[in-house]
């Protein structure tokens, strides 16, 4: 008998509709002891007979009512899990879902651990390893680039490319054994040059993979957004203007902010670390010294930077270089308080240095938000450019282990063949590299590397 398990599938917290899942070999016992209709209850070819349809019924509690839902029911092997599985979509009351999940539990059933839903999809067969955790990725996906990847593996990316691999490694290993086992035959197999060359190319791939994910990863971590300038440029109060609330401090005192500030956010999907920082000039304040450091070194390690400059004071490019010079490539010139602009500030002055910097101008007012569209869709240009998902694939660790174990065997094998070692010998690691690429979609016998995986999922999935 399996035993049967139960756990609430939508997210905490009042909603619409709470949807409590069970599986297991009591899923038609325990409905058939929480269902009625109009006061009756429901009957085993009943339920069997509606199989994978909506049915409208009461949820029950000691024969009396708890809530009217629609109850779904799906026989083995069609179902997510492939056991016998069942449904209640109640409304989303977390009172009212945790008391039912009770009553279910109280029938026979058990809670479920982390993902052991999808675990028992894996287990008998529904879905492969690289599938499952294509599944957990895409639940968590914090941005929309991480959401496209995962959506690739949910359908099959990395299965594709891993049974490519694995074709390919089969078809050298055939080759091999063939030359090992009738060597002494008139019969003719592919040069050693051929066959080295079909290495190199699945190495090839393989080294593709890699980058490819660490590509991928670099673009769906948060970037980092440095506000930097000067002192009174308006740094605070953009910070406050892009995340919609008073997180940094306003004062027309200079050296207000002592230390940087930092904000999580998303710019239509981009997650971003956007960072305030304290104004750089010269100080004699051993406190303020230590938050102008800081804000350097944060300035220096973001994916981008904000220069503020505060176009109401009068502006002098020499000694806007001579202050910035060291920071100022790559970084994103914000022209602030334009509305009362000084007659001294020129676009012209700063456009002068844009090939030599590889600057971008943007003219804004903090108070009158002149020019925030036109910042915010530069922004994301410059936090998009670099890359997109169309040619990109995700690998969780595990995966990326294997694939980098078997551009290593490739490796050492194509300098064994190099070396004129014989195929019995390099065929070894052909052998090896096979039964790495069997653990990439899930040739995995080891119960702590399967929990270590849905370890990882949320209960209820």
């Amino acid at each position: 008998m399996i035993d049967t398990i139960a756990a609430l599938s939508t997210a905490q917290g009042p909603g619409a509709i709470g949807i409590l899942r069970v599986s297991g070999s009591l899923v038609l016992p325990i409905s058939l002891a929480v269902l009625e209709k109009n006061g009756k209850p429901f009957t085993e070819t009943f339920i069997q007979n509606q199989k994978r349809s909506a049915i409208f019924c009461d949820f029950v509690e000691n024969g009396k009512p708890l809530d009217q839902i629609v109850f779904f029911y799906f026989p083995a092997p069609n179902s997510y899990t492939g056991e016998d599985l069942a449904e209640f979509h109640l409304h989303g009351n977390p009172i009212l879902l945790k008391r039912a999940l009770h009553v279910l539990l109280d029938q026979g059933a058990r809670p479920a651990e982390k993902g052991e839903f999808t675990k028992r999809a894996y287990l008998n067969g529904k879905i492969n390893l690289s599938g499952a955790e294509a599944i957990s990725r895409l639940i968590e996906a914090r941005s929309k680039y991480e959401l496209e990847l995962a959506q690739k593996n949910v359908f099959g990316e990395i299965t594709k490319l891993s049974s490519k691999i694995r074709s390919d490694l089969i078809s050298l290993k055939a080759e091999c054994e063939a030359e090992i086992d009738f060597s002494t035959e008139d019969l003719t197999f592919e040069s050693l040059e051929q066959r080295k060359n079909r290495m190199v190319g699945l190495k090839n791939l393989c080294s593709k993979l890699i980058k490819d994910a660490e590509r991928a990863e670099s673009l769906i971590l948060q970037s980092t957004v440095v506000l930097y300038g000067e002192p009174n440029t308006g740094k605070s109060s953009l910070m406050n203007l892009l995340i919609g609330k008073d997180r940094s401090i306003i004062s027309d005192v200079p050296g207000t902010t002592r230390d940087y500030i930092a904000e999580e956010l998303s710019l239509d999907g981009i997650p971003i670390r956007l960072v305030d920082t304290a104004g750089i000039r010269e100080t004699t304040d051993n406190i303020e010294q230590m938050g102008i450091e800081r804000s350097k070194r944060e300035a220096d390690s973001a994916n981008v930077k904000l220069l503020l400059i505060d176009t109401s004071a009068p502006f002098e490019t020499q000694s806007f270089l001579s202050k910035h010079k060291e920071r100022l490539f790559g970084s994103i010139i914000v022209a602030n308080k334009i509305d009362t602009k000084h007659p001294s500030w020129k676009k012209e002055y700063i456009e002068d240095l844009q090939k030599e910097f590889q600057l971008t101008i943007s003219e804004i007012s903090c108070k009158t938000k002149q020019g925030i569209p036109e910042l915010l869709e530069l922004l994301k240009s410059k936090l998009t450019s670099k890359d997109n998902t169309e040619d990109l694939v995700l690998l969780e660790d595990r995966q990326r282990y294997h694939i980098q174990k078997i551009e290593s065997c490739l490796s050492e094998s194509i300098l064994l063949m190099e070396n004129n070692a014989p195929a019995e010998i390099y065929i070894q690691e052909i052998n090896v590299a096979l039964l790495e690429i069997g653990q990439v979609n899930g040739i995995v016998e080891n119960e702590e590397i399967l929990g270590r995986i849905f370890s990882k999922f949320c209960v209820g999935k």
